[in-house]
């Protein structure tokens, strides 16, 4: 028997086997009960919907009751936290935070360590790799909310039109690229880079972290910034040729434009986190409806299949919070408790990060619209496995809203012809770096 085959079948084995392990795990831990007075508290967040898993919650809890408040989305929400705790007050007991901006509220001794209230407790719940963004050491900060693992999207009929085959590596990638634009004469790219805004760059970093790449690590009080590492560089000038050749368009995502040459047959393929598919049944036309597919992110050659992650958020308690362990009690019930997460996922579509909300039957219904317009693919279970392949110890830096907007700059800057793509990172590492040190960080 081949030895490569057995050492594969052995890894898959050892993979099903930890994997079912951790669901084991996951299934004995009971959600803590709540023996204190009755309180209020005030929970800021943006996501559709949620109001329906709050009222859930409540008639679990009927001694906590929550005031919901929707104070905007994203950094209108930050710039109001920030305010309020540098005010001293007005601050709510829990409050949305995407992953990214995390360490900048823990920098600013803005949340509550939830290990105290022994969060640390309930780490198996949840997708292992959430937990390493939401701790530090013993440390606990937040509870995951929803996740983005990257897998690739493609039409599945212009693949058959053209000829092309579904790449597994980058390479494969790339030689279909080349394909589909010499057949299509120009007129058909295989797929889209996104890097217009500094909020639609996260998907870029997504692959930087796939491919094993870091942007910061941190021990003791030192940060170590590497954004323009060798792994990061393949991975930027990797997309440099497929932008420069005119492989992949530039449409600013989520636009009528980007749409449109999706709906039209114009884009082939996209580099897919859990929650666009839904956007993507909702808002494409039906001349393709049934026709896109899900397949992993493709890797380089020579290395293991990976993924990264691209948005999601988590619930944290602020210092301003006079009820702390009620309220990590709702965090922890609202993003583990099954019920909620379906909810959510069906009002608000987030991805869970917990992992009886990946099980649960109601997630894999292929009826669904969404799933249909994938023809009948269990889309989430093939993000269930992406979720399961992103690398754990990737970290971000208190100051990674400046250096999402640095990005967002420094890639134009490439796509116009300013500066080479490699060169855009040497540039991002000096810049950001400045900023941080600046800012009274000790970083190298």
């Amino acid at each position: 028997m081949n030895k490569k085959f057995v050492v594969v079948v052995l890894l898959a084995l050892v993979f099903v086997l930890s994997v079912s392990m951790i669901f084991a795990q996951s299934s004995s831990i009971q959600l803590p009960k709540y023996n204190g007075p009755a309180v209020t508290l005030t929970f800021w967040s943006w996501v559709p919907g949620i109001s329906n898993s709050i009222a859930k919650f409540e008639q679990a809890y009927p001694k906590i009751k929550i005031n919901y408040v929707n104070v905007g989305a994203n950094f209108t929400e930050y710039n109001k936290l920030l305010t309020a705790l540098s005010a001293g007050s007005g601050a709510p007991d829990v409050a949305q935070i995407e992953y990214q901006v995390l360490p900048t509220f823990i920098s600013y001794g803005g949340l509550v360590d939830l290990s105290k209230y022994g969060a640390n407790n309930y780490k198996p719940l949840f997708v292992p790799w959430t937990w390493g963004q939401v701790s530090r050491g013993n440390a606990v900060y937040a509870i995951p909310q929803d996740t983005g693992p990257l897998a690739l999207a493609y039409n599945k009929a212009i693949f058959e039109k053209y000829g092309l085959t579904v790449p597994k590596t980058w390479e494969e990638f790339l030689n279909d690229a080349k394909k589909l634009y010499k057949e299509s004469k120009g007129q058909v790219y295989m797929t889209n880079f996104n890097a217009k805004g500094a909020s639609n760059v996260n998907w870029l970093v997504g692959l930087f972290w796939a491919a094993g790449g870091h942007l910061w690590t941190y021990n003791g009080n030192t940060w170590t910034q590497t954004i323009n590492s060798p792994i990061n560089k393949r991975v930027i000038n990797y997309w440099g040729k497929m932008v420069d050749n005119g492989y992949a368009s530039t449409y600013e995502p989520f636009t009528s434009d980007w749409y449109n040459n999706l709906s039209n047959g114009k884009i082939a393929s996209m580099i897919s986190a859990a929650w666009l598919p839904l956007l993507l049944a909702n808002n494409l036309s039906k001349q393709y409806a049934g026709q896109w597919r899900i397949v992993p992110l493709p890797y380089f050659a020579g290395e293991k299949p990976t993924s990264g992650n691209w948005g999601g958020s988590t619930d944290a308690v602020t210092i301003q919070s006079k009820h702390p362990e009620a309220a990590m009690i709702f965090a922890l019930w609202l993003n583990a408790n099954p019920l909620s997460t379906t909810l959510d996922n069906e009002n608000g579509g987030l991805f869970p990060a917990a992992i009886s909300g990946l099980k649960d039957p109601s997630m894999h219904n292929t009826s669904t619209k969404t799933d249909q317009f994938f023809g009948g693919q269990d889309v989430n279970q093939a993000f269930f496995n992406a979720s399961n392949i992103v690398n754990v110890n990737f970290t971000w830096a208190p100051w990674a809203n400046y250096f999402f907007n640095s990005l967002a700059n420094y890639m134009n800057d490439a796509i116009n012809g300013k500066m080479a793509w490699d060169q855009a990172l040497d540039q991002l590492q000096t810049s950001t770096l400045n900023y941080a040190k600046n800012q009274g960080f000790n970083v190298k």
